[in-house]
């Protein structure tokens, strides 16, 4: 981090020097991993971008779909908009470096803060690298999320709450308020830091009783007047102060699980035993170190350990009550998720480093050898605990990096998205359907156009087993209602899209959309046309001509599969009946050409094309049966092997796989359809 152990509790500016070099290292983290893809985007993050957005052009608190505004307090969309209305940059390209930016302050404040109260060398080298390196706090700000500037106002607020509680000054109160403020402005939770503060003046020792309730109403007033007006605005325009949302079940039991085990994964370390072994031998030399010179110098008039650490704790004590209340009034989510406990995990490290710092102390001045031991083993765990965020740190940078990592709407399916780069290129107007619009109103021509759900009311959850409704008709009665002219945008995003009875491969062959641009393995734009000339569906045809037993061949995975046939070019995979599980596993397709001098460059060390497919892609599910239409290449076939493996694995998972040959010298033939 750039500062030694004996310059700790050296002059403030050193010290200040030494926090900075700590807030430097966890923004640079936060920036590696958002290096390839950007941040990450959940539904929540488009909603404070297009908000964002409205404020930038002068439309209030509403998205760009027009929705109301509400279900958050409105500072994180401000500051969104503050951060990219100078520049003229768009709040989503000014999100990720701005929450990088925001940890970066936590971390400098709060280990500014620690090295100037702790006393073990050792303890406050920790206490910077444990901020550092926090992955829980990375994580949360690692994507367009109002965590961050939620833990930083805070963070502050308690810190200047300490600060009152040790010298009594006003101005140290209404600091405190003003940040109690802001972190309530920024998430509804943040009522749990008013109630808490609140009360923190009434343990204040040694002031009259007058004076205490001077001081709460004070700092209530303070902090919690500039968000009635958001409040009642909230109230008359949804009947509900806190936005409208939906509800769910959540038991109080299911709840303290959820969150205790959310606290206990902090604790988890994974490391190799070669370097715990040498991590340990270095701090115990430390600890000796530290031991055999201890610090003289303590900060001026500092409050007593015991104080601060009740200070820090009780905050997490009520943020976790109130937390926990709020989860089970059904108002928030139908889990805990990480994130919502980052904002105890600083308070929890402070408590426990000022424990353990009084701890330390007590061990080198009158502590026999089993305390000196103790204390040892204790500043060991802790570094190895340090070491562990260390590598989890460096495994997530690498992974997100590496696309592994599931980044909502951020991550390598949407930023190599040929149906996105397309729009972004050709920007759409007017009314735009997709099974996607949250995504298209965060990505598309920044609210130049309106969008629809392309989605049907009621998503199937398995393939139907009377499926009339299904495939075009379905399909057809969603556009119903569209005007001439509209667009239909739909993204492949998972197998569960073809549970809906419709989705691209549908797309290309409906008689009132016309192609603007479709994308095999991504999705495609659609224009629709109502005076369109009906066509022939080849869908139909194709399973018309299975049905009818124009079959060559099977592909199947321990037992009967999807029959296979070559019809007009395509090769077509019939099953009959068909089920959710059938069309979950990948299927393998590898072509092998007459003459090798047809296969592109990079297949002609292996001999064969691989044109490996999901359903997905080319699939339907139609009157009972899953039916896709996988097109031929054009240069002559010699012989083709096709089969399906189990989810997710290429060719080298094949199970079993069936194997026919085409004539040689010619292209795939037709099949008659029986028409």
């Amino acid at each position: 981090m750039g500062f030694s152990l004996s310059t700790l509790h050296s002059p403030l500016s050193t010290r200040s020097a030494a926090a900075a070099a700590a807030a430097l290292l966890a923004a640079s983290l936060v920036l590696a991993r958002e290096w390839t893809y950007g941040p990450g985007l959940y539904p929540d993050s488009l909603h404070y971008v297009t908000t964002a957005r409205s404020l930038l052009a002068g439309d209030g608190f509403v998205n760009a779909r027009g929705d109301l505004y509400t279900s958050w307090p409105p500072l994180y969309p401000l500051l969104l908009a503050a951060a990219a209305g100078p520049a003229g940059l768009d709040p989503l390209d000014v999100a990720g470096p701005l929450n990088a930016l925001l940890l970066g302050l936590i971390v400098f404040f709060a280990a500014r803060w620690l090295l100037q109260r702790l006393q073990s060398r050792l303890l406050a080298a920790w206490a910077g690298l444990a901020l550092a390196l926090a992955a829980p706090l990375a994580e949360a700000s690692s994507w367009i999320l109002s965590e961050p500037l939620f833990l930083l106002t805070a963070i502050l607020a308690l810190l200047r709450a300490e600060e009152f509680l040790a010298a009594g000054k006003t101005r140290s109160l209404l600091a405190a308020a003003a940040f109690a403020a802001a972190a309530w402005q920024t998430r509804y939770v943040g009522a749990a830091l008013l109630l808490f503060l609140a009360s923190a003046p009434f343990f204040r020792r040694g002031a009259p009783l007058r004076r205490k309730l001077r001081d709460a109403a004070a700092f209530s007033a303070a902090a919690g007047l500039p968000m009635v007006p958001w409040l009642l605005r909230n109230y008359l325009l949804v009947g509900a102060f806190f936005g409208g949302r939906a509800q769910f079940d959540c038991p109080l039991p299911q709840v303290l699980r959820e969150i205790g085990a959310g606290l206990w994964a902090w604790t988890q370390v994974e490391l190799p035993a070669a370097a715990a072994a040498v991590l340990i031998a270095v701090v115990l030399a430390a600890a000796a170190r530290s031991a055999a010179r201890p610090a003289t110098r303590r900060p001026a008039d500092p409050p007593t350990a015991a104080r601060s650490a009740a200070l820090f704790s009780g905050f997490v004590l009520t943020y976790l009550v109130v937390f926990a209340a709020a989860m089970v009034s059904g108002n928030v989510y139908p889990t805990v998720r990480p994130r919502f406990l980052t904002p105890v995990y600083i308070p929890l490290l402070f408590a426990a480093a000022l424990a353990l710092d009084s701890f330390l102390g007590r061990a080198r001045t009158r502590g026999g050898r089993a305390r000196r031991a103790a204390a040892a083993v204790a500043a060991a765990a802790l570094c190895l605990w340090t070491a562990g965020q260390a590598a989890e740190q460096a495994r997530l940078i690498a992974r997100a990096n590496a696309g592994e990592l599931d980044m909502g709407f951020g991550g390598p399916r949407w930023s190599q998205s040929e149906t996105l780069r397309y729009i972004r290129e050709n920007p759409l107007e007017g009314m735009i359907y997709s099974n996607e619009p949250r995504l298209l109103t965060a990505m598309h021509n920044r609210g130049a156009a309106q969008y629809g759900n392309l989605l049907p009311d009621a998503q199937s959850g398995g393939l139907p087993e009377e499926n009339a409704a299904a495939g075009q008709q379905r399909l057809e009665a969603r556009l119903a209602g569209a005007p001439d002219g509209a667009y239909a945008v739909w993204f492949q995003t998972a197998w569960r899209d073809n549970l809906v009875g419709y989705g691209a491969a549908w797309m290309r062959v409906s008689p009132s959309l016309e192609t603007v641009a479709a994308f095999d393995d991504d999705g495609g734009i659609f224009r629709v046309r109502k005076e369109a000339a009906p066509r022939e569906n080849p869908y139909r045809a194709a399973l018309r001509a299975a049905v009818a037993g124009q079959r060559v061949g099977e592909s199947r995975v321990g037992g009967p599969g999807f029959d296979v046939s070559v019809r007009s070019g395509d090769l077509v995979y019939v099953k009959q009946p068909c089920t959710a599980a059938d069309v979950r596993r990948k299927f393998f397709l590898h072509v092998y050409p007459a003459d090798k001098a047809d296969l592109p460059a990079a297949r002609r060390d292996y001999d064969f094309d691989n044109l490996d497919f999901w359903f997905r892609q080319y699939g339907v599910a139609l009157e009972g049966a899953c039916l896709a239409l996988r097109p031929l290449p054009d240069y002559a076939v010699d012989r083709i092997e096709t089969g399906q493996g189990a989810a997710a694995a290429n060719a080298a998972g094949l199970v079993e796989s069936g194997e026919w040959r085409v004539e040689s010298g010619a292209a795939a033939p037709p099949v008659e359809s029986g028409e």
